[in-house]
């Protein structure tokens, strides 16, 4: 979604935004949403699914922190209650907005995403190191969606 929106100038350090629903239109995939699974090898039965909403990113130094902006469709559930796969949820079911972070090896040059884009390994240190104009950026966007 981030490569078909990058102008052909693009270059790191550069802060982006995607709107996933307008992506996801773009794309060919109109009233489509994605959805993630952020326990899918939970130890105990765990059904807890979110919505990507928006996904805001700042590329530098080879790096890019990332903040979702997530709907909560279904927050540690008994997951024998529902069918995962086809489902209804009503609005007031839905926790709205939730945040989450995380940083990515790879960056944007010359329009173009560079690197494999993945999460580090899991380690000791796993933390999602902020300097102060990427914090600024992320949570000026973040309250923007706080009621």
């Amino acid at each position: 979604m981030l490569n078909s929106s990058l102008a052909p100038s693009a270059n790191e350090p550069l802060k982006w935004h995607i709107p996933v629903a307008t992506a996801l239109e773009r794309a060919g995939y109109p009233q489509h949403a994605l959805i993630i699974n952020l326990k899918p090898d939970s130890r105990t039965p765990n059904l807890s699914l979110y919505e990507v909403m928006g996904v805001w990113g700042s590329s530098s130094a080879g790096w890019t922190p990332i903040m979702f902006h997530l709907q909560g469709l279904f927050i540690d559930e008994d997951p024998t209650r529902f069918n995962d796969r086809d489902f209804r949820r009503a609005y007031s079911d839905i926790e709205d907005p939730i945040f989450s972070m995380m940083y990515l090896h790879g960056t944007v040059r010359e329009g173009k995403i560079f690197g494999p884009w993945t999460p580090p390994r899991p380690g000791a240190t796993n933390s999602v190191l902020l300097w102060p104009d990427t914090l600024q950026y992320f949570s000026g966007e973040a309250a923007k969606l706080i009621p």
